[in-house]
């Protein structure tokens, strides 16, 4: 192999590594992660009762959550979302924005029976919806904490496998049966959160560096 070809063949192997570490650092797609909060301080556990998904965007992460069927059969006035916990594990974020009228910001409070959370977002009064959406700022999908609690109210559930007396109490639900208000949680696995494409790219850059060298060392050795 002649002096130019082996440099050609050096610029080619080069320019191949150097434009994957270059792609990885153009924006990719967004990435998102569902899950269900589907433990609860009053309800059985073990049912999907509301759904997360968060949604990684250029200005941070936008998060939904959606109340589910369950609460179809049971809602009742004013039934809805309440409160919303969740924590950030680096502490750091730019502000949290597009909340639902009525809606405040309330830093290290308690969900009930699921601990206290770095920011809770309530209604005020009756202001409840069954479906809440907002953005965290400043953030990544890799900087929240893995539990997350809802309160919901508005919805008449009473601890009885008979349906005559669940009808009778929900008529009545001064019992001391009959549930109207619960907190729920649940866990974002951290096996859940997508690894950004970006890095992916940036992993194969390294390994083609590695491989290069590697190639090296070995021709060296041959001489």
């Amino acid at each position: 192999m002649d002096r130019y070809t082996k440099i050609a063949g050096r610029f080619l192997r080069h320019g191949f590594v150097a434009g994957m570490l270059m792609f990885a650092a153009l924006p990719t797609h967004a990435a998102s992660v569902s899950f269900f909060l589907d433990q609860s301080n009053k309800l059985p556990d073990g049912t999907n009762y509301l759904s997360v998904m968060l949604t990684e965007s250029e200005g941070g992460v936008n998060v939904v959550v959606n109340t589910l069927d369950p609460f179809n059969s049971i809602r009742g006035d004013h039934f809805g979302i309440q409160k919303f916990g969740f924590g950030l594990s680096n502490g750091v974020f730019e502000e949290i924005e597009n909340l639902p009228d009525g809606w405040r910001v309330k830093h290290n409070k308690r969900m009930d029976g699921f601990g206290r959370f770095d920011f809770r977002l309530q209604g005020k009064g009756k202001v409840r919806t069954d479906e809440l959406s907002f953005t965290v700022g400043g953030v990544s999908l890799g900087d929240f904490d893995s539990l997350f609690a809802a309160h919901v109210a508005g919805f008449e559930w009473c601890k009885t496998d008979d349906d005559e007396e669940r009808n009778r109490k929900r008529r009545w639900c001064g019992d001391r049966d009959c549930v109207t208000s619960a907190y729920f949680a649940g866990n974002m696995s951290v096996s859940e959160v997508p690894v950004p494409a970006a890095m992916w790219l940036f992993g194969s850059g390294l390994l083609g560096l590695i491989g290069t060298a590697a190639r090296k060392n070995k021709k060296a050795q041959a001489v």
